[in-house]
């Protein structure tokens, strides 16, 4: 075999297996579905010291506020627990807004910009903070909890779980802002349920995220990338910790109601994705080489992103290559219609299915940012998505 032609499988490997992978998790799903899960203990009030709630914000006056008193509400289901608002570089009242609502507030005025670097900052500046906490809860300055959620995650915790994801509920009023949801949610509730079945570990996805400040401590001052949680993800896997996953506990994240703010929100996310392959191919093959099943089956759906472009490659695979572009675009296919029996409207679904040339075409638009920043000498920092 040449050079050329295991380039060329080694392509058509990688056009396929995200696929092959995501299917492998629906079928796991359902064999598993009916299977009832083990009583789980109840946690012991003695143990309880408490959480820190924390979240990173830049300029979000007239969010801050809303967030941080919604959250006090439910303090009481980690008894001791507080709220911390890390106001970085912002040129608003987000701290005073954040303070007035409750919150304790650090200011960072200065330092390297993104939302890892401020996570770095808060644990090094402020240890006496969570040192002597249970874990430290990351959420985003829209974030809202449903009822029991902080309950439902101090129990993975206290189950042993060095970090865990909640259920991250997207809320979306755009064509294009739900069919990001829906992906959002069948990863969650087909790869995820899958993945937790098996007693494999789930992705983070940015915030209702649970950590032992320890934990996070040890990974925080590596992070450097405009994708934290995917280097999260990265440096978790690599370590062989194990992220649980906690639908119980229900996060409900706000999309950007313009199409520019979702493309903008993308374009940030592309861009960390680009910095994470290029600084940790080392860490990911550790993990890759060292890990389980479950490492496969977390990496490299993560890796292999967005699934968007690995669609429009089979497209034009159809040209080169017809069955193997089919094949692929068959198992999508049974993936995406599969979710509409476990959706909560699949009405609204399947309808919302159709905005997929829309979406892509945002996703195309959001290249062209990467692009654009990549030309002015790849500007770093916070890519803000709007509202």
């Amino acid at each position: 075999m040449s050079t050329f032609q295991f380039i060329g499988y080694l392509i058509l490997f990688s056009l396929l297996i995200d696929s092959i992978l995501r299917l492998v998790l629906l079928c796991l799903r359902a064999l598993r579905s009916g299977r009832k899960e083990s009583p789980e203990s109840e946690p012991v009030s003695e143990l309880a010291r408490g959480c820190v709630v924390l979240i990173a914000a830049r300029d979000e006056s007239g969010t801050i506020g809303s967030t941080v008193a919604s959250l006090g509400d439910h303090l009481r289901e980690w008894p001791g627990s507080s709220i911390w608002v890390i106001a970085d570089r912002c040129q608003d009242d987000t701290a005073i807004e954040a303070a007035r609502a409750g919150a304790q507030v650090a200011v960072r005025s200065d330092g390297r910009l993104g939302k890892g670097e401020v996570l770095a900052w808060w644990l090094d500046r402020h240890e006496s903070a969570w040192q002597s906490r249970e874990a430290i809860v990351i959420l985003d300055a829209d974030s809202k909890l449903a009822e029991g959620s902080l309950y439902a995650m101090r129990k993975a915790i206290l189950a042993g779980a060095d970090a865990a994801q909640a259920f991250v509920a997207p809320d979306a009023e755009t064509a294009s802002g739900r069919l990001a949801g829906w992906s959002e949610v069948l990863m969650q509730r087909i790869d995820d349920e899958a993945r937790k079945h098996c007693g494999w570990s789930v992705p983070l996805r940015g915030t209702g995220i649970v950590f032992r400040g320890k934990v996070l401590a040890e990974l925080a001052s590596r992070l450097h990338t405009l994708a934290e949680d995917l280097e999260l993800n990265v440096l978790l896997a690599a370590r062989g910790s194990h992220v649980a996953f906690v639908p119980e506990a229900i996060v409900y994240d706000p999309k950007p109601r313009r199409m520019v703010g979702a493309a903008r929100q993308r374009a940030r996310w592309l861009q960390g994705h680009l910095q994470v392959l290029r600084d940790y191919h080392r860490e990911i093959l550790k993990a890759l080489i060292k890990g389980r099943r479950g490492t496969w089956f977390l990496l490299w759906p993560l890796m292999l992103r967005p699934k968007i472009l690995f669609i429009g490659l089979r497209l034009v695979l159809l040209f080169i290559s017809p069955w193997i572009a089919l094949t692929g675009l068959a198992m999508d296919m049974i993936y995406y219609l599969a979710g509409a029996a476990i959706v909560d409207n699949p009405r609204r679904y399947l309808l919302d299915l159709l905005a997929v040339p829309r979406f892509g075409a945002m996703w195309f638009h959001s290249f062209g940012i990467v692009l654009n920043h990549m030309i002015r000498r790849g500007q770093r920092g916070w890519l803000r998505a709007g509202r």
